[in-house]
């Protein structure tokens, strides 16, 4: 007479899912890096250009330079490109010239402006991020780990993307893909609250329990919660902290939270 065995809950294949992830990430070789300079402020030339210019804008045109205020305009062009949204979203609220150059068209660094409509930039910048996270050399030249970009955008490839010069994230910070603990969602979730706080965004990506699909970006902090950038309705999502480890929330449809992209 065979025995069988109670079927493994669920939850316990995910937590160990979860952890083989990322051991193998901890485990994997770092592709060779060479120096990379964190931005140290714009050139004499680029910031008289750009106050220049910031004067001329009205008031409603300034406002305009933060996606969050019309994020609509900013929703992901394909159903491939959720992280890369969200990290164009992130480098234009931490990089003002480019900002101004995604949104109005006229680049600082240049004194050039592109007469190209706002949609038409925005798309070929996601897709144009899109294909840098995913291939074997990263924004600043440096090889890194190539992804498949018909699944999206790596938590690793995410993170490179947020560091350096001409990275996503805030100048001089560096960044790592932190997966998170389903059984203290509360703990990982301060985190987040913590790093958004210091004045970073954090690129988050959620799911359901088996894996990863989504990436959001967490833009602000609101009350008892944070408030994240969805790229695929273009909208901003409020989530209060006791929902996020309760799982009570949705964001673009999913609502288990995976990894973090958080400065280190």
């Amino acid at each position: 007479m065979r025995v069988r065995r109670p079927p493994v809950p669920v939850s316990a294949l995910v937590r160990l899912a979860r952890r083989g992830v990322s051991r193998l990430h901890r485990a994997a070789p770092a592709p060779a890096r060479g120096l990379s300079t964190a931005a140290a402020g714009l050139p004499a030339e680029t910031m008289g250009r750009l106050t220049a210019h910031m004067n001329r804008l009205s008031d409603a045109e300034r406002r305009a330079l933060d996606p969050t205020t019309h994020p609509r305009d900013f929703r992901q062009p394909d159903d491939t490109s959720c992280g890369a949204a969200s990290l164009v979203v992130s480098r234009m609220l931490n990089d003002q010239p480019y900002a101004i150059w995604l949104t109005t068209g006229y680049d600082p660094h240049t004194d050039r402006s592109d007469q190209a409509a706002l949609q038409d930039r925005w798309r070929a910048e996601v897709l144009a991020t899109h294909r840098r996270v995913t291939s074997l050399r990263d924004h600043d030249g440096d090889l890194q780990w190539p992804w498949l970009r018909v699944v999206g955008t790596s938590p690793w490839g995410a993170a490179r993307q947020m560091t350096g010069e001409g990275g996503s994230g805030v100048p001089g910070a560096r960044y790592s893909a932190r997966t998170l603990d389903p059984d203290d969602l509360l703990t990982e979730f301060d985190r987040v609250l913590a790093a958004v706080e210091a004045g970073h965004t954090v690129p988050l990506y959620v799911g359901d329990e088996v894996r990863p699909a989504h990436v959001v970006l967490a833009v602000r902090t609101r009350s008892d919660g944070l408030e994240f950038f969805e790229p695929s309705a273009g909208r901003l999502v409020r989530v209060a902290r006791d929902a996020f480890a309760a799982g009570r929330f949705t964001l673009g449809g999913w609502s288990v939270p995976w990894f973090a992209v958080l400065p280190r």
